[in-house]
């Protein structure tokens, strides 16, 4: 055998065997052009070699990185554009990893270390994109362009160190890529139905009915984007407009389990909107808000309103759907149940329960493999225990969650949880441009969504963007007031402050957080650094004795491991170096 350094490319198509047990003639036929008319072809023109076809994958060899990336590049454009007339079920797409490093040459084979990782970086390129490791990036520098995105360290199997990886699709130049899959919808049984009769208007003004039937049709859009419950159409819940309506009939007629009903009435410049949520069975009043505003701009008050009935009623359904479950066990229920009753004990965030809720969404999954949402919220439930767990078992926790937040964007791509869960994990990986830019896709899918506008608040100011951060933060707050992770936002909230050196809102935000159901240590350490940086010496050691009330004994070691998911700091290193000298200032021991 002989050593030779070289760049290493292998690739995969995705799904061949679902390809093939559609049209078994078609699909061989198609590998065989994909091969013979773009692949090969490619290759040869920037100077590498086939150096074997392995099934429905292929590996080569390049002497120069530049070319083994330009020829990836070149194939997977190419391939796109003639899988454009071709309908997406049937589309075949490939997955391409470039890694490089010294190979073993025996008969004109190459083996070696470098191959496995390059296989590697193949399995977690995204459909009809490429993964590099860093060496790649950092060889092609700026003679190539080749807008990747950082999807953070990875431990790739049977490779005993992290290995960076890099992104890139041609589907999207940013750091999103729509997977080139049909998305499936949320499995229908026992999903919860809702329909919204037109807001009465009780306004004494004239003219004021296009306000009503604007606001109630902005109201369907947003519940509609929720993609766990069936919402009657418009057209269905404005046959009852001006008909004073029994909501029991309401229901039976439009076959729903629950009806939302209300008013608005507008006095000059002010305008007040009720709410209240019905069973359809037998007309129990389940919920009820009141909101009042300045009509400004119409547009913004309507969308403003909607959004907010919308993040306070997905909660409140889903406590009132699971409370029917709860003595039920598991085995007699469907994948949705066991899904409801594995969401009621991760929003109790305690770690028994989050363990519950991991063994719970573990069986729905079993129950149903195509359940995207049960996929997503498993992915999450492996943040919290990152968290709620233990320091050591972090990097391994977020390698998990990437996995099924991926798998769970591949079943459903409009999933809004799956973005959310996918760009949480990114954020604490490293990753940070790229999880930013999945919790904006879980937005744009649901922006009700208060989880993932406090998700995208926290990933700015890990990014040291508070000043970006803090509205998503706030508009987290008015989006779920009640939200069960309530002590998360204040703490975040006082992190914000912190970095912008306001700490007197600071102290307030980690005081309301101590004083939030369910909270852990975190509040109490941003307290004792806020108070470190204040000089208070007095409330700083007070500060301390509740700290250490969570955790007893923690120190400055400690509280900077605290930080760290794996081998990344999930805040950049001049806020930790900071904020531990802020600690010791507040005489946290070392």
């Amino acid at each position: 055998m002989t050593r030779r350094l070289a760049a290493i490319l292998d690739a995969d198509v995705v799904g061949f065997s679902r390809l093939m047990g559609m049209d078994e003639a078609g699909t061989f036929a198609m590998l065989k052009a994909h091969n013979s008319e773009i692949i090969v072809p490619a290759i040869t023109r920037q100077h590498g070699r086939v150096v074997k076809f392995v099934g429905d994958g292929l590996l080569a060899e390049f002497a120069s990185v530049v070319d083994a990336l330009a020829c990836a590049m070149e194939t997977q454009i190419a391939l796109r554009e003639r899988n454009e007339s071709i309908a997406s079920e049937r589309q075949m797409l490939w997955r391409i990893g470039i890694h490089v490093d010294d190979v073993l040459v025996e008969d004109d084979d190459i083996f070696g270390e470098g191959v496995n990782v390059a296989a590697c970086l193949q399995g977690l390129a995204p459909p009809g994109g490429i993964c590099v490791s860093q060496q790649v990036r950092d060889q092609v520098g700026s003679r190539l362009a080749f807008p990747a995105t950082d999807f953070g360290n990875r431990r790739l199997q049977h490779i005993d160190h992290p290995v960076r990886v890099w992104r890139w699709s041609p589907y999207q130049n940013g750091h999103v890529w729509p997977e080139p899959v049909a998305s499936s919808p949320p499995p229908v049984q026992k999903r919860p139905s809702i329909a919204v009769l037109p807001f009465a208007n009780m306004s004494s003004i004239e003219g004021q009915e296009h306000f009503s039937d604007g606001f109630t049709d902005e109201l369907i859009a947003t519940l509609a984007r929720c993609r766990w419950m069936l919402v009657a159409s418009r057209n269905s819940s404005f046959s009852f407009k001006g008909q004073a309506v029994d909501a029991r009939k309401a229901a039976q007629d439009l076959g729903v389990k629950y009806v939302l009903e209300g008013s608005i009435r507008r006095s000059g410049a002010k305008i007040r909107v009720t709410a209240q949520l019905l069973h359809g069975s037998d007309g129990t009043l389940l919920w009820a808000e009141r909101y009042d505003r300045m009509l400004a701009d119409i547009f913004e008050v309507q969308d403003e309103i909607a959004s907010e009935i919308t993040g306070t009623i997905e909660p409140e359904l889903g406590v009132i759907e699971f409370a029917a479950l709860r003595e039920r066990p598991p085995v007699d229920m469907t994948a949705w149940e066991i899904y409801l009753k594995g969401l009621w004990h991760l929003y109790r965030f305690t770690l028994d329960d989050l363990n519950m809720a991991k063994d719970l969404f573990e069986q729905a999954i079993r129950v149903d493999p195509s359940f995207a949402q049960a996929q997503a919220r498993l992915a999450y439930v492996h943040i919290q225990l990152g968290w709620y767990g233990s320091v050591e078992d972090r990097g391994g926790r977020i390698c998990e969650a990437i996995d099924l937040a991926e798998h769970a964007i591949l079943l459903d791509q409009k999933e809004p949880a799956a973005h959310m869960a996918l760009g949480r994990a990114l954020a604490l990986d490293g990753a940070t441009q790229a999880g930013i830019a999945h919790l904006r896709n879980a937005i744009a899918l649901d922006s009700s969504f208060a989880q993932a506008h406090f998700a995208l608040g926290q990933a700015l100011c890990y990014a040291q963007r508070p000043e970006e951060g803090m509205p998503e933060i706030r508009e987290a707050f008015r989006l779920s007031p009640r939200d069960p992770h309530l002590w998360t936002f204040y703490n975040m909230l006082a992190i914000a402050h912190y970095q912008m050196g306001n700490m007197n809102e600071a102290a307030e935000a980690a005081r309301a957080s101590l004083r939030s159901p369910n909270v852990t240590f975190w509040p109490a350490l941003i307290l004792v650094a806020i108070l470190g940086r204040q000089r208070k010496a007095d409330e700083a050691g007070e500060a301390i004795g509740i700290l250490h009330r969570f955790r007893p004994g923690m120190n400055l070691a400690a509280a900077r491991r605290e930080f760290y998911f794996g081998d990344n700091a999930t805040m950049t290193e001049a806020f930790v170096d900071q904020f531990a000298a802020d600690l010791a200032s507040a005489g946290l021991p070392q």
